[in-house]
């Protein structure tokens, strides 16, 4: 996959999370960790590793203006986390926002950039 066809990915499933996080609190839900979320999560951590090669490859290459390593190992983080979190009622409402929002922005830039410099890494 490219890497723009994984920051697309990776930017729905940040709207799915929240919407999953709104879906689990209006239903007060609890999810089966095994059999919802590990599965998930493992899922998306596969394709932030195949998306974290490409970016990390990418920025040294094409060094986009706007898009650095410091915002892609905060975006790995933040995803991986609020992936998880998206299923517990009991997450902070207001920090689990900020951190999808955040992320979005981030991905959102690198899909900008992408369309500027290209994608192809030579």
């Amino acid at each position: 996959m490219s890497l723009l066809e994984l920051s697309k990915q990776l930017l729905k499933e940040c709207d799915e999370s929240i919407s999953r996080f709104h879906i689990y609190r209006a239903e007060d839900k609890e999810p089966d960790f095994f059999q919802d979320v590990k599965p998930h999560a493992y899922k998306i951590d596969e394709l932030l590793l195949e998306w974290e090669q490409l970016v990390r490859k990418w920025i040294q290459v094409k060094r986009p203006k706007y898009v650095h390593p410091s915002q892609i190992e905060s975006l790995l983080e933040s995803m991986k986390q609020f992936i998880v979190q998206s299923y517990y009622k009991a997450t902070s409402k207001k920090r689990f926002l900020q951190s999808v929002h955040s992320s979005k922005y981030t991905l959102e830039t690198v899909i900008q950039a992408i369309k500027e410099v290209g994608d192809e890494h030579a």
